[in-house]
C-alpha cells in the first residue's frame, strides 16, 4: 500500500500546482492569500533579469519624486576631511550676484541660526560641499547640555570624527596687532559693530537707514557679504568684508578693488560647520583660503579672520582641523593662521558663554571676534524672557569691554525678520525702527 501511495505522489503534487495557478476570486465568503502568496507569483517575471547582491541593495538610498514628478536625490552625509588640498588645485566657482548685504539676510546665525546664522547672504542658498572626515580629536572643553546639540537657524550636522586622527596642533599665536584690531573712524575704541543684512536701499529720513545705527558706539559693520554700505561708508563706521562661502568667490574677487579706504580687516566663511550655511570640510576649504581668501593680506594689507563657525561642538574642532590640514598640504604655519577668530554663541547662560570664548581663546591662541550671539535657546528649552536677555546682553558686553583678547563684537538682531531667533533679542523692529535694546548698544 505504501508503495501505492508514493507512485501516486507526483501525479497528486501536479494536481495541487494546477489548482494553485487558477486564479481565485475573493468573496464575501472567501479566505484572503497572504500577501507572501502574491509575492510568489512575480517571481517567474523576474527570474530573466540580472539579479543585484543584497549588500548593494542595503547601500541605496530611497528616492522620493516631488509632485510634478521629478525625483528628489538624497543629500549626502556631509563630514568633515583632512585630506590636503593643494591650492594649485583650486576650481573656479560660480559667481555669486552680490546683492549689498542682502546676503546678510539670510544671517546664518541664530544665528545659526549660527541658527545657525541668520544672516546668511548667500548664506541663504547654501553651498553645497560634501566633505571627508575629520582627523582631528574633539576639543578637551566639553559645553553645558543646552549647547550640546545647538542649532543655527537651520539644523546643524555635526561633523563625523575619524578614530586615527593625528595629533592635533594649536595654531602660533596671534603676532603683534598691525593696527587693524580697533576702529580708528567714527566712534573709534568702541568694540561694538553692526551685523548688518539691510544692504545699502534706504535714505536718512527713513526707520532703517544704517546712519540711525551708528550713535556713540558703533565703530564697524559687516554684511555677510563682499559688498559694502554706501551710507555706513559715508558715516565713517569701519566696513569688514566677508567671504561667506565658495559661492561668494567671484563676487569676492570682483569687490576687492571698490572696497572703501578703511577696510583693515576681512573675515573668512560662515558658519562651515552648518549644514544650510557655508557648509565646507577643513579640506575643501583650504583651497579657498590660499586662493582668493590669503591675496588680501599679502596684497591689500588686511588682517585676516578664520572662519566664523557656529557653537555646537564641532565649531572649535573645524577651526583646529584647519590648521592641522593647511600645514600638512605642505604650507606655512604663517600662511595657514589667521590674526583672530570670529565667534558665534547662541545659549541663555552668561557664564558658559564666558568659559566658552575663554576655551576658544586659549586652544586657538587667538583673539576673538563676535560676529554673531544671542540669548537664544535652540535645544528646545525655555527661551530667555525679556529680563533674562537685557541681562544678558549687558553683562556680556560689559565683560567683553574689560577682555583685551576680546576685539570686536556684534549681537545679532540688526534686521526686521529675527529668523527663529528670541524676539527679545531684535535691535530693530518689523517696521525698520530701532528698539530700546538697539538703542542701548548704539548708545550705551
Amino acid at each position: 500500500m505504501f508503495v501505492k501511495l508514493a507512485s501516486v505522489l507526483p501525479y497528486l503534487a501536479l494536481a495541487g500546482l494546477a489548482i494553485e495557478a487558477v486564479p481565485v476570486t475573493a468573496s464575501s465568503n472567501s479566505v484572503q492569500r497572504h500577501p507572501r502568496d502574491r509575492h510568489f507569483k512575480h517571481i517567474g517575471r523576474h527570474a530573466a533579469a540580472p539579479v543585484t547582491p543584497v549588500g548593494a541593495m542595503k547601500k541605496r538610498s530611497k528616492l522620493h519624486r516631488r509632485k510634478d514628478g521629478s525625483v528628489c536625490r538624497p543629500r549626502p552625509k556631509t563630514t568633515t576631511s583632512t585630506q590636503a588640498v593643494t591650492a594649485a588645485a583650486a576650481p573656479t566657482p560660480a559667481t555669486d550676484n552680490g546683492n549689498t548685504g542682502g546676503d546678510a539676510a539670510p544671517p546664518s546665525s541664530p544665528a545659526g541660526g549660527d541658527t545657525s546664522s541668520p544672516a546668511g547672504g548667500d548664506a541663504a542658498s547654501s553651498p553645497a560641499a560634501g566633505a571627508p572626515t575629520p582627523d582631528a580629536a574633539a576639543p578637551e572643553y566639553t559645553p553645558s547640555s543646552s549647547i550640546v546639540n545647538e542649532q543655527n537657524h537651520a539644523s546643524p550636522t555635526p561633523a563625523e570624527q575619524s578614530s586615527s586622527a593625528p595629533a592635533q596642533q594649536t595654531p602660533p599665536p596671534s603676532p603683534p596687532s598691525s593696527g587693524g584690531a580697533g576702529s580708528t573712524g567714527t566712534n573709534a575704541g568702541s568694540k561694538r559693530g553692526l551685523a548688518w543684512p539691510n544692504g545699502d536701499w534706504w535714505t536718512p529720513d527713513q526707520a532703517d537707514y544704517i546712519g540711525n545705527y551708528v550713535g556713540s558706539k558703533t565703530s564697524w559693520y559687516y554684511t555677510w557679504s563682499p559688498h559694502s554700505v554706501s551710507a555706513g561708508d559715508k558715516a565713517g563706521i569701519e566696513y569688514v568684508p566677508m567671504l561667506w562661502g565658495v559661492k561668494q568667490v567671484g563676487d569676492w574677487n570682483a569687490q576687492r578693488g571698490s572696497w572703501p579706504a578703511g577696510v583693515k580687516n576681512a573675515l573668512f566663511f560662515n558658519e562651515p560647520n552648518q549644514v544650510g550655511q557655508s557648509d565646507i570640510s577643513p579640506g575643501d576649504a583650504l583651497q579657498y583660503w590660499m586662493n582668493d581668501f590669503l591675496p588680501v593680506r599679502s596684497q591689500q594689507g588686511l588682517r585676516l579672520g578664520h572662519a566664523g563657525t557656529t557653537s555646537a561642538p564641532d565649531g572649535l574642532t573645524w577651526v583646529l582641523d584647519f590648521y592641522n590640514v593647511c600645514t600638512g598640504a605642505g604650507n606655512s604655519a604663517a600662511d595657514c593662521s589667521a590674526d583672530f577668530v570670529p565667534v558665534h554663541y547662541y545659549d541663555v547662560s552668561v557664564q558658559h558663554f564666558q568659559d566658552y570664548l575663554r576655551n576658544f581663546h586659549e586652544k586657538t591662541g587667538k583673539n576673538l571676534w563676535l560676529t554673531e550671539y544671542a540669548c537664544q535657546n535652540f535645544n528646545g528649552g525655555a527661551q530667555c524672557s525679556p529680563g533674562d536677555t537685557w541681562a544678558f546682553h549687558q553683562q556680556m558686553a560689559a565683560w567683553m569691554d574689560g577682555q583685551d583678547w576680546i576685539e570686536r563684537y556684534a549681537p545679532f538682531g540688526y534686521m526686521r525678520d529675527m529668523q527663529g531667533v528670541n524676539e527679545a533679542n531684535a535691535l530693530m523692529n518689523s517696521g525698520g525702527g530701532i528698539t530700546d535694546l538697539g538703542r542701548w548698544y548704539v548708545f550705551g
